[in-house]
């Protein structure tokens, strides 16, 4: 539309005032130029309500989302401006301190955490005569109902001293934890990022109108279930008590095995949205500082959104973590955890989860149980061994068969290169597809019995066994020396104690199969040549992974392969480097004298005639 200048009016001589004002005709006068600055804020406002117009007419629901969070985000940013109160110096409070206002508490609590609908937020009075506003939250189901309602709630609102408060605000709540709460634990906190995660966690927050401080209650309740016998690691003697996914109670389980004051537990919260609560347990006197210190700065470099898994700490604990061999120990065992602990090492409790870890973890600690230590000596050693030539037929056995069937059978004796010869006739796959097939076999039975229910992955497990090697046997897949074989590797693979020590071994176990198949024996001796140099190299907080045999300490080899008396082991690991190196005083030798039992009956008797 052109626009309308307003002229001071003169009257012409041919003005008609009956027919009124003349108005020239100017529909042909080409209109005036729009300025640049005008025509671009049109297009811009014809493009905005295209966009507009499209939006709306694919999805409503995102404009209505948009309005609700823009809402909402109004709603924080007024209760921050609300505990933005200039103290008594002029300065506002900091966004991150409690400001003492129960209703800006209020606001905060419902515009952030409160729309939460497991977050309950009870606004109540204090006292009956001179009421004082206070504020109550606390997340339900993580908190004891009974503990809030009856010990603290109940005794608030019939508190009758309310005029100490009133004269003090500040020391309010340090009166409360005196003289009314009968909570036994609670702290006092001032920050909001501190006590939004103990809310999270189970606590209960109480405010005082007044009060720049919160008390926080100990009203933790967790849903846990009950210790149960351990499931992956079982002893026949031992204790039959696990780990659970609480981690007060794997704190109790070790503190009941070792009540001296010398037991440090020091909590740390890994994860940024998670804040899992991790325990460092050691003990003091006895550990060396330089690896509890050495573990709390590994444990601060871990920079996860969200720890779920002690395992997940795994890496930040391994000096090598790219290693196939695991370098921390993982056990749910309490008995083994304590004992550890008791040695000199640092044991790592992650909240929600029932698996601890020992550090530093050296070879021979993953070959040994808790009945090495209920039984004697003689049968620790046994079995000790009966580990270690298990390893050794797993390992060695299919690439041996491999090497001397494929490559070098005239190392072995006539007799014997006749029956292996004999039983693969027939057979049109070399030793190695043999190997490769039946090991795909195992590990296709293993994984779907690991998978099934208990009761049907057992019998999966044996009738699959069965049927499948009759099968292959009689479909003239492989030999009947190979099944022999296969067997006794599975077998001897999985005398590990420790799940993540066979995982190793099933992967060089091609390595060494794939040496044999190139290079016969010599394969063979060049890949353990390789194997042991890698363990030789490995390290962990300083304490090589082959100790006590690289370097050797003759103190150490007392409880290695073979296992001494317990008298003679009166020292901790002398790799631990510990504080106080004797666990024991070693007593005498000599034998205590017989009693004179027959002597003692022989009076009794003469005593009575």
């Amino acid at each position: 539309m052109w626009p309308f200048h307003r002229k001071k009016s003169t009257l012409r001589p041919d003005y008609d005032a009956h027919r009124g004002p003349e108005i020239p005709d100017q529909l042909g006068d080409t209109p005036p130029p729009v300025r640049d600055d005008a025509a671009k804020l049109m297009d811009n406002l014809r493009t905005a309500q295209n966009l507009l117009e499209d939006v709306s007419g694919v999805d409503i629901a995102l404009v209505e989302d948009l309005i609700t969070e823009t809402k909402t985000f109004s709603k924080r940013l007024e209760a921050f401006v609300d505990e933005l109160q200039p103290q008594a110096n002029g300065l506002p409070i900091p966004l991150d301190v409690v400001s003492g206002s129960v209703e800006a508490a209020y606001d905060r609590l419902k515009n952030t955490v409160g729309q939460s609908p497991d977050i309950i937020i009870r606004r109540f009075l204090i006292g009956r005569h001179h009421p004082i506003p206070a504020l109550l939250t606390f997340e339900d189901g993580l908190t004891d109902n009974q503990m809030i309602d009856q010990d603290t709630l109940y005794l608030l609102q019939r508190y009758q001293s309310t005029d100490d408060l009133a004269k003090d605000p500040k020391v309010a709540h340090q009166i409360i934890h005196d003289s009314v709460t009968s909570i036994g634990h609670a702290t006092v906190e001032k920050q909001w990022s501190k006590i939004l995660v103990d809310l999270m966690g189970g606590n209960t927050l109480l405010f005082i109108d007044g009060c720049p401080e919160v008390l926080v209650l100990d009203t933790v309740k967790y849903p846990a279930r009950a210790i149960s016998a351990p499931t992956t690691e079982r002893a026949v003697k031992g204790p039959q008590e696990a780990f659970n996914e609480v981690i007060l109670t794997q704190m109790n389980l070790i503190r009941r095995r070792m009540k001296g004051p010398a037991l440090h537990f020091d909590t740390v919260n890994v994860g940024e949205l998670s804040q899992t609560a991790v325990v460092i347990a050691h003990v003091e006197g006895v550990t060396n500082p330089e690896l509890v210190m050495a573990v709390k700065r590994r444990l601060a470099t871990v920079q996860i959104a969200n720890l779920e898994y002690s395992h997940t700490l795994n890496r930040a604990l391994s000096t090598h973590p790219n290693s196939l061999f695991p370098q921390v120990r993982s056990s749910e065992r309490a008995d083994l955890i304590s004992r550890d602990i008791a040695q000199g090492k640092v044991a790592i409790l992650v909240d929600n989860t029932p698996y601890a870890l020992a550090v530093p973890a050296t070879f021979m600690d993953f070959y040994q149980t808790t009945d090495d230590y209920t039984s004697g000596f003689w049968e620790a050693g046994l079995e000790r061994m009966v580990r270690l030539i298990g390893l050794f037929v797993g390992l060695l056995l299919p690439p041996l068969y491999v090497a001397f069937s494929s490559v070098d059978p005239e190392l072995l004796p006539t007799k014997l290169v006749i029956t292996i010869a004999g039983s693969r006739v027939g057979i049109p796959f070399p030793p190695i597809f043999e190997v490769l097939i039946m090991w795909i076999i195992i590990e296709i039975l293993r994984e779907a019995s690991i998978r099934l229910p208990k009761g049907l992955s057992t019998t999966l497990g044996t009738v699959g066994a069965i049927v499948v090697g009759t099968a292959v046997v009689k479909a003239a897949i492989v030999s009947d020396i190979m099944i022999v074989i296969i067997t006794l590797t599975a077998l001897g693979l999985f005398t590990s104690p420790v799940y993540e020590m066979a995982t190793p071994w099933r992967i060089l176990f091609w390595f060494v199969v794939a040496a044999s198949y190139a290079f016969g024996i010599y394969g063979i001796i060049l890949a353990m040549l390789v194997i042991l140099a890698h363990l030789a190299s490995l390290e962990n907080f300083g304490v090589p992974y082959l100790s006590p045999f690289g370097p050797i300490r003759l103190r150490d080899l007392k409880d290695s392969w073979l296992r001494f008396p317990g008298a003679s082991l009166n020292k901790r690991p002398a790799y631990l480097r510990t504080v106080h190196p004797t666990q024991r005083v070693p007593h005498s030798d000599l034998p205590m004298p017989n009693p004179q039992l027959y002597q003692t009956q022989q009076e009794r008797f003469d005593d009575e005639s």
